[in-house]
């Protein structure tokens, strides 16, 4: 859940290559006018049919996908019960308690207090790294069995609310298990996801409620070296079934590495703590000094030499991959996409498939509509491409705290009412604005039981594009959708239970619509430019999403990808880069690109349904009420609203 300086990066490319090349480039377009490694640590974190753009050849296995398998058909006159199911909020209960003390991280992001909860906190681990066949079959095996368990209430008396959380986890646990299709497949440091990309802001978010806390961090800093080593175990034996990365994307982890040791007894980490530790009133000056010492020798002897060790590994594996490209040129790869990576930072249920033809469609609309704009009003046009940069220049130059408090005031009419969200702004520090330059900002949620909590950390290094990346990230984004949820007091299960392709799908939609309140500094051709805007961020995302997927899917190489580029009006001088993303990191961008699509699909569809009976308040208030789903189990909720409103 953050914005990505690869995002404003790319766009100011298209911004300034795309937009102009567009209108010359339709005719060659073809148109006429939680189980394995890492389930606490945090990521930081993307119609009407038109002329197709000619498919790209590929050169992967030409197999096409078959529908997931999942689906839920509501009957509407289905009985519910009125009492809760005991037995069912037992197994709830249990799924909960487990999932947030699986490590001592996931605790402390999750829970405050876990006696509210009759949970005690972990012993201080970073979590069980071990990904030995062994380790993995067990894994799966109590998933399975898991999943087993949750299939005995198919048939079980359940409230309305219990059976749309029964919903949920089937379709959730569904996708969960093709993790273990093959599990070579799964990259526990690819560049973006993997731990070596997050475990920082792991720490430096990490909160000190009491001594405990401190006493666990500095536990878990010590034990970074090992923890990281137990998985290099897992790099090696991937290297030896022929599934160890591609080149390129040890080179990326090397560079990460090398800017993580780069300073040692100065280390941000370090310097963080050391900070933070001076501001806590319940550790005495004598217990600040000894926790800083444990920490520093912690830094130095366990963080850094578990960075030193990763790099070695890269090192030493580099070129025994036996592939340079995407997913689906791995045995087995393809399902894998199909079956797991697609649906899981999707959210759809829709086939890989019918999601291409649903992105070349749209691109052709987007173009089309960018065209109308540009004969209906050139002046506009032109000045959108002149100023691209500069057009929300007075926001960027509002402190964060300052734009939030304007949208929640300026941007919520069309949302529920609820009152003001307490937040913090906090800015990174100088070593975290290097060591996290992708990221421009990001939401962390508050545990479940300290709501007030929200923070949103903001990177000084990229001042510019704060009206989007705030609106994302804030109000009517992320801040505001898991705020509002809250608000209805979820069961702890579902409080906890995300879903990308939902969240980031609802932030990537609120951001775009807040659009429609920017003045854009006070310009007479406003409602153009929030128009074009829109569209050029809309099409920058579709160039990562559709690459994807032919990359990871079709079996796109780089000539593919210039191809596509080229065709499209884009700048082939990013081919690489962002071949190089999604084969690092497949599926990282479809949170962005198809969650969006869908979350638009499903207000379109609801507004076709209700005509003038369709209410924008109210319509957020159900998709909101709901919380993080699988696109398939939200219609459910928005067959309701549709039916309450006819």
């Amino acid at each position: 859940m953050h914005s990505s300086i690869w995002d404003r990066k790319y766009n100011r490319i298209i911004a300034a290559v795309l937009v102009l090349s567009m209108l010359f480039s339709l005719t060659g377009c073809g148109s006429t006018a939680g189980y394995i490694y890492g389930k606490g640590l945090r990521q930081l974190d993307l119609m009407e049919k038109a002329n197709e753009i000619p498919s790209l050849s590929g050169n992967g296995n030409g197999s096409d996908d078959s529908s997931n398998s999942w689906t839920f058909d509501p009957d509407d006159n289905a009985e519910y019960a009125e009492t809760e199911n005991q037995e069912f909020e037992d197994y709830l209960s249990d799924c909960f308690k487990k999932a947030v003390t699986q490590d001592s991280i996931s605790y402390n992001y999750q829970v405050k207090d876990g006696s509210k909860f009759g949970i005690e906190p972990p012993k201080a681990t970073l979590g069980d790294a071990r990904l030995d066949q062994n380790t993995l079959e067990k894994q799966k095996k109590e998933m399975e069995e898991d999943y087993q368990k949750l299939l005995s209430f198919e048939n079980a008396e359940l409230t309305e609310e219990e059976r749309f959380i029964y919903e949920t986890m089937k379709t959730d646990s569904e996708i969960q298990l093709h993790l273990f299709d093959n599990t070579y497949l799964y990259e526990p440091f690819s560049p973006m996801r993997g731990v070596q990309a997050n475990i920082a802001t792991n720490f430096t978010d990490y909160r000190f409620d009491d001594k405990s806390d401190v006493e666990d961090y500095v536990i878990m800093m010590g034990q970074m070296r090992d923890y990281f080593d137990t998985m290099l175990e897992f790099e090696y034996e991937k290297s030896k079934a022929g599934y160890f990365m591609a080149d390129k994307i040890a080179d990326k982890i090397i560079e990460q590495c090398d800017e993580f040791t780069a300073e040692k007894s100065n280390h941000f980490l370090i310097e963080s703590f050391d900070s933070r530790i001076d501001q806590l009133s319940f550790l005495t000056a004598e217990e600040k000094k000894e926790y800083k010492e444990r920490d520093k020798q912690a830094v130095l002897n366990s963080a850094i030499p578990a960075f030193e060790d990763l790099k070695k590994t890269m090192q030493e594996l580099k070129g025994t991959g036996q592939n340079e490209l995407g997913l689906c040129y791995y045995d087995g790869g393809r399902e894998y996409y199909t079956g797991y990576v697609f649906p899981v930072y999707s959210g759809s249920s829709k086939t890989v498939s019918e999601e291409i033809n649903v992105t070349e469609n749209r691109q052709q609309n987007l173009i089309l509509q960018m065209t109308a704009v540009y004969y209906s009003n050139p002046d506009a046009y032109q000045y959108f491409t002149a100023n691209y940069k500069t057009l929300q220049e007075s926001y960027d130059k509002k402190s964060a705290s300052e734009l939030l408090d304007y949208f929640m005031e300026n941007v919520m009419d069309e949302y529920p009412d609820l009152e003001r969200i307490p937040y913090n702004v906090n800015y990174l520090d100088k070593h975290m604005e290097k060591i996290m330059d992708g990221v421009l900002a990001y939401y962390m949620s508050p545990p479940i039981d300290d709501e007030d909590n929200n923070l949103i950390y903001v990177n000084g290094a990229h001042p510019d594009g704060m009206w989007t990346t705030l609106s994302h990230e804030g109000c009517p984004g992320h801040m505001f959708q898991n705020a509002y949820f809250q608000s209805t007091d979820p069961k702890p299960i579902r409080a906890i239970q995300g879903n990308l392709g939902y969240m980031e799908g609802w932030a990537v939609y609120t951001s775009y619509n807040s659009l429609n309140h920017c003045d854009f500094d006070g310009s007479e051709y406003a409602p153009a430019l929030a128009q074009l805007y829109k569209l050029n961020e809309d099409l920058g995302y579709l160039l990562y999403g559709r690459i994807d997927m032919g990359v990871n899917f079709e079996g796109w190489n780089l000539d593919d990808v210039k191809s596509f580029l080229e065709r499209s009006g884009y700048s082939t001088d990013i081919a690489e880069d962002v071949m190089t993303i999604v084969i690092g990191d497949p599926g990282v961008y479809l949170s962005y690109t198809v969650g969006y699509y869908e979350m638009e699909e499903m207000r379109e569809y609801a507004e076709q349904e209700l005509g003038s009976n369709f209410d924008a308040k109210e319509y957020h208030k159900a998709i909101l009420s709901c919380g993080p789903c699988q696109y398939k189990d939200l219609k459910i909720v928005v067959d309701k609203y549709i039916e309450e409103n006819r």
